[in-house]
């Protein structure tokens, strides 16, 4: 006997079967998201970053695009245990894995977050930042999040399904906090790992996996009470109560990587400023650092290559 499009598969809690959603969005706003989540800017970026490789030998953008690339594969796990399904009618699909079928839109959009979203944030790590700057960049990075999303949910390109706390409007807002974590984290292992590889040949693809295995972490390590939640037989009050718990476990995953890669050198920047100076060239002159502990008296320094 055929499933309903909302009945559960048994043994799999409330998943729905391997199938995409009963939604129809024009063929206007599949392709109208398709370029807005992530496919124009990456379109855009790809001259760039193959620019930076030429002229500058400068790696790292390409890596970190190819970086994105990759961690799109992990999306089918996310959309299992969070309960989302694609509309049938999104260009593609790119692959399908787990049997569901992940459109076209899911590459372009993880190299813009998890691969040139990330670099900005490496980028202005490099300059140096506070802890209290970084969580505003994760705050910003969350909150680009939802304003990504809401306009494919609201034009029905997919949905979240079910009962799932934090749920206002069609967004469920517990992912800006996990995707934050996970572009951050991102970020931070690049900040370490790429002065160990810039230098040594082949090595320089290990930038290639951290984008999925940062993501992994980041997305499971903090959403885990919100799934466990929804893929249970508890009450949908207690669901929240459980989900609440992805929220702390954010803010303090956060903090903790704000706390790893605070430094005493702080850049003079602002979100646009850094989105901009990306497409500089390589005559522009780099932004000034100011020294010094806050407080103290500061003096202003050129930063080194």
């Amino acid at each position: 006997m055929p499933l309903g499009p909302y009945q559960a598969v048994h043994g799999y809690g409330q998943f729905l079967p391997n199938y995409t959603a009963p939604l129809h969005p024009t063929t206007f706003e599949a392709w109208f998201f398709t370029g807005y989540a992530g496919a124009i800017v990456v379109l855009v970026a790809l001259p760039w970053a193959i620019r930076a490789l030429i002229k500058r030998r400068d790696w790292l953008p390409i890596l970190m695009l190819g970086s994105g690339l990759i961690t799109s594969l992990g999306e089918p796990m996310l959309d299992f245990v969070s309960h989302l399904r694609w509309a049938n009618n999104l260009p593609g699909p790119a692959f399908t894995m787990f049997g569901l079928h992940v459109p076209a839109l899911i590459p372009p959009c993880y190299m813009l977050f998890m691969g040139l979203e990330a670099y900005w944030i490496l980028k202005v790590l490099q300059r140096g930042c506070t802890a209290r700057q970084f969580a505003w960049m994760a705050f910003c990075v969350g909150l680009s999040d939802a304003i990504m999303e809401n306009p494919g949910l609201l034009m029905h390109t997919y949905q979240y399904y079910g009962d799932q706390p934090f749920k206002f409007g069609p967004f469920v807002y517990y992912y800006a906090f996990t995707n934050s974590v996970a572009i951050c984290t991102i970020a931070v292992m690049a900040y370490f790992l790429w002065p160990r590889v810039k230098d040594g040949g082949w090595m320089k693809l290990a930038i290639l996996p951290i984008g999925i295995t940062a993501t992994t972490m980041g997305e499971f390590g903090t959403g885990f009470p919100t799934w466990l939640a929804i893929n249970s037989a508890m009450a949908t009050w207690l669901q929240w109560v459980v989900g609440s718990l992805t929220i702390v476990l954010a803010i303090v995953w956060i903090r903790v990587l704000g706390e790893i890669v605070a430094t005493e050198k702080v850049a003079t920047f602002s979100l646009w400023a850094e989105f901009k100076a990306r497409f500089r060239s390589s005559s522009a002159a780099p932004a000034p650092i100011v020294t010094g502990q806050p407080g103290f008296a500061q003096q202003t320094a050129t930063p080194t290559a």
